[in-house]
């Protein structure tokens, strides 16, 4: 069963298709209607240095256990200091770890991964992690010292991306959005998505599931984690939304139209905190959407105000909760949205500006983080900046 809108492509297919009609490769050129003016900027532009490409890969198509784990060369070093309070985003709470002293964080985590388009924190072990669109290595960096290391890299054949992750705390478990590009093999479908599963506590990549089990041709944006250890999974390129279990893999949760874009489609999603919906966020033209995880029935979010930015094919790309609200990452833009409505049914949307070339935006005791991922200069073969994580010190 299909239910692909007939201009419903690949993220980076559509941007070069775009970027070779307009002769255009810049993620800060304007275009489109945008957000208003009169908005605030957000200090702390990313800094330090990045770049370090690591192994090749792939998945199978069965639940497996890996244990593909090495290091990388620490990169703790970069402005900023421990325990900088954020700006007027959520609250900022010092939280224990181990029941020690309070953690601390640094301003900004210069990155090893080389275009990481998403990114989470592990307050367990109070580490980030982030992924890599240039070759689906998963990295970690030690949240209180910066120093990173390659937690994970593919080793089966293909050309690999690792898109949104996702971490079940009370299970140890790290949950990572995979995909395998072949379009250079002219293969189709041109994209495979599989959701990886990693123990936290060994490091060892447990299980694969190939989301073609549940759907063909099925592809893979993110994932989001309910208190019940029921995973969800985002479709960029199909109207499907769907659940993987970790004994018996993926199965289609729901499917519906309004799950689908006329360019790209579904591309973050977030559990509220009362279980009662995902929240999904489609990429271009930018929509929120919530998906009942009770009847699983759709409905667009009715937001009042901006929820787009001008930048250059920029979308709604990645996307957390925190503290009774809604945070969005644009390329060039955050944006807060407050329900007005207990069920999320409508909204009320904030935004600020932030440095150029975001694709995801974490939550921490601390506040919230940046991650300059540049999947547009990516899409476009750009020689990016310098990536990392940074401290949002925006007010809204």
């Amino acid at each position: 069963m299909k239910l692909r809108s007939t201009n419903a492509i690949g993220t980076w297919l559509m941007i070069s298709a775009v970027v070779a009609a307009t002769a255009c490769g810049d993620d800060e050129v304007a275009a489109g209607s945008g957000g208003s003016s009169g908005r605030s900027t957000a200090a702390g532009a990313p800094t330090g240095s990045g770049g370090e490409s690591a192994g090749e890969g792939g998945a199978s198509t069965t639940s497996t256990a890996d244990t593909s784990s090495s290091s990388e060369s620490s990169s703790g070093s970069g402005s900023g200091g421990s325990g900088a309070s954020g700006g007027s985003g959520p609250a900022a709470s010092s939280s224990g770890t181990g029941g020690g002293a309070p953690a601390t964080f640094l301003d900004v985590y210069p990155l090893a991964a080389e275009f990481p388009e998403g990114g989470t924190y592990d307050a367990g072990d109070h580490a980030f992690f982030v992924g890599s669109l240039t070759d689906g290595s998963v990295h970690r960096i030690d949240a209180a010292t910066g120093a990173s290391e390659l937690f994970f890299s593919p080793s089966e054949p293909g050309a690999w991306w690792t898109l949104g992750m996702a971490v079940d705390e009370s299970r140890r478990r790290l949950w990572v959005c995979a995909m395998d590009d072949r379009r250079e093999q002219d293969e189709d479908p041109p994209y495979d998505g599989y959701v990886w599963a990693f123990d936290l506590v060994t490091g060892e990549r447990e299980a694969v599931f190939a989301l073609a089990d549940a759907a063909s041709e099925a592809t893979c944006t993110d994932v989001a984690v309910a208190a019940d250890g029921t995973v969800f999974v985002t479709d960029r390129d199909f109207g499907f939304v769907y659940q993987v279990d970790i004994d018996e893999g993926p199965t289609v949760f729901t499917s519906d139209a309004d799950l689908e874009a006329s360019l790209i489609g579904q591309n973050a999603a977030v559990v509220l905190p009362d279980q009662s919906a995902l929240l999904v966020a489609l990429y271009l033209p930018s929509r929120l959407v919530r998906v009942d995880l009770v009847d699983r029935t759709v409905q667009d979010v009715e937001i009042e105000g901006s929820f787009a930015d001008a930048a250059f094919l920029a979308g709604a790309d990645g996307m957390t909760y925190a503290d009774g609200n809604l945070y969005v990452a644009f390329t060039s833009e955050l944006v807060r949205l407050t329900p007005t409505l207990a069920d999320w049914s409508s909204a009320t949307a904030e935004e600020v500006d932030v440095p150029s070339g975001m694709t995801d935006v974490v939550t921490t005791p601390d506040g919230l983080f940046l991650l300059n991922g540049q999947a547009v200069r990516y899409a476009t073969g750009e020689a990016p900046d310098p990536f990392a994580l940074t401290r949002f010190t925006g007010s809204f």
